[in-house]
């Protein structure tokens, strides 16, 4: 099986790393679900038009980026993997036959996709901090405009659990770009992991971000939030550096 991520600028002189777990829509041999084919056009699969916009804002910043490639429904990159919902059983009240798994074969998952993933991740951070002093660790989702029956009102939204410290730099740098939320509509203090796991107690700035996957469907639209994303990334690094 081949790697389950993929780096882009691994040298990127941008003072950050970009990190987008949920990319992927690959099934390695051997992971396939067992169902229909348009599960692959959701947003359980993975996070739509998360990938290209990532590869426009990794261009826009030289900035280092990794992606998960594997789909979430496979193993979910951002879960820990004691969490039920990192191989979810089913989807929607559908079963996924392929996730139905001895112990043996689930600790197999984690340790073809799981761990070479987040060993990966990070010793890409390790490499950016040894460049950068003060360097952020940001965190790309979209999410689906529509869940439960309900219509989200966020554009987007910071994800953030230990200190706020870059979502609330971000949020002020986005101001005008939509309806916007603090830890919404996924709070960091709800079970995500990757942000945690890399940067807890180590007082360097992170934060996730979810954009509305309606807003990043077209190239148009993928360019728009890169170019936004890019803008206010940029502006919170000069204006921690006194730039």
């Amino acid at each position: 099986m081949r790697e389950p991520y993929e780096i882009l600028n691994p040298e990127g002189r941008f003072p950050g790393l970009i990190v987008v777990d949920h990319a992927g829509v690959d099934l390695p041999e051997g992971h396939e679900l067992g169902l229909a084919p348009e599960w692959r056009g959701t947003h359980h699969f993975c996070d739509l038009g998360v990938e290209p916009l990532a590869r426009m804002l990794a261009e826009r910043l030289d900035a280092p980026v990794i992606l998960g490639t594997v789909s979430r429904l496979v193993l979910d990159l951002n879960r820990w993997i004691a969490d039920p919902r990192s191989i979810l059983p089913e989807v929607e009240g559908v079963p996924i036959p392929g996730n139905k798994l001895s112990h043996a074969a689930r600790e197999a998952r984690q340790d073809g996709i799981f761990w070479p993933y987040h060993i990966a991740l990070d010793r890409l951070w390790q490499q950016v901090q040894a460049r950068h002093e003060d360097p952020v660790f940001f965190a790309l989702h979209t999410c689906t405009r529509h869940m439960d029956g309900q219509r989200r009102p966020w554009d987007a939204g910071t994800i953030w659990n230990e200190s706020p410290v870059l979502s609330q730099a971000l949020l002020a740098e986005l101001e005008g770009a939509g309806t916007l939320g603090n830890n919404q509509p996924y709070s960091g203090r709800g079970g995500v992991y990757t942000v945690d796991r890399h940067t807890w107690g180590t007082g360097l700035r992170a934060s996730g971000l979810e954009v509305s996957n309606d807003l990043v469907e077209t190239r148009a639209g993928q360019a728009a939030w890169a170019d936004r994303l890019a803008r206010a990334l940029r502006r919170t690094v000069r204006a921690e550096v006194g730039a």
